[in-house]
């Protein structure tokens, strides 16, 4: 088996997808918190934004685009092509502090699937993003759910396993987005709601037309994790060497005859006029 990393192309590709299929499970909104996406002078930030594909669609939404201030953030710079006018980028590490200038000024914090690095600091990085929101603002954080269907496949099950235990590794506690709802909760937030969406791969995911790119993208990830586990001291204990040599290929047969469930846990809330 080879080292399975994967390019720059891949990996947005799979995002893009990602986006996707985030979206059709939220109804076709790129947002479920209730955000007037009609106002204008708007100040929003996507936190790991990877090539801004998102900040693009949401922009598209905006009733006056060009009177708002779209800024994308990730570790690092996956743009291959140029951004839309009135959209930017910053390099910017969760982990590290966020420009003080930013801090109180934003009317929407969007994040999503970026919380595993954070490993035992959840708090901590949640609570630096919440200091973004400006008073009446809003933000929407996206993490895993960390759970397989009961009537998902072996290799699926072996999937999530280990995603939860490359997490725990990094310091990451199993099913950290459970807590996620008390982080708002704790800093003072309104109108706090948690919504699972089921997230669906292949057969499990309800519109056709978007299987064989889920699947497809499920096995740039599939790449990831087992790069991932490679690298982790004395390997996966969730899955034996056998079982890891043969796993990708087994997962993306498993996929196009079952489908797998991944589910996805939104959490939003309004900060405090005052």
């Amino acid at each position: 088996m080879s080292d399975s990393f994967v390019t720059t192309e891949e990996e947005n590709w799979r995002l893009e997808q990602q986006s996707k299929i985030i979206r059709f499970y939220q109804d076709g909104k790129l947002l479920l918190c209730p955000f007037d996406l009609s106002r204008s002078n708007l100040r929003i930030l996507d936190s790991a934004s990877s090539d801004g594909y998102w900040l693009s669609q949401l922009q598209a939404n905006l009733k006056d685009p060009g009177s708002c201030t779209l800024i994308g953030t990730d570790i690092q710079d996956r743009h291959l092509r140029a951004l839309p006018p009135g959209i930017s980028f910053q390099i910017q590490d969760i982990l590290q502090p966020w420009p003080e200038s930013w801090k109180s000024s934003f009317d929407l914090v969007h994040q999503t699937l970026v919380l595993t690095v954070a490993g035992p600091r959840q708090r901590e990085t949640v609570n630096a993003v919440l200091e973004l929101v400006k008073p009446g603002g809003w933000v929407e954080l996206m993490e895993p759910d960390g759970e397989a269907g009961d009537d998902d496949g072996p290799a699926h099950q072996q999937f999530v396993a280990m995603m939860n235990e490359i997490g725990v590794w990094l310091g990451a506690p199993k099913g950290f987005s459970k807590d996620l709802e008390g982080y708002l909760l704790d800093a003072g937030f309104l109108d706090v709601k948690t919504v699972v969406l089921p997230g669906g791969t292949g057969p499990k995911l309800p519109d056709s037309g978007m299987r064989e790119a889920s699947i497809q993208s499920a096995v740039i990830s599939g790449k990831n994790v087992i790069a991932t586990g490679k690298r982790t001291p004395g390997g996966l204990r969730c899955i034996s060497l056998a079982d890891f040599e043969t796993w990708l290929v087994r997962w993306e047969a498993e996929l196009r005859m079952r489908g797998g469930s991944y589910p996805l846990r939104v959490v939003y809330g309004r900060r405090p006029d005052t």
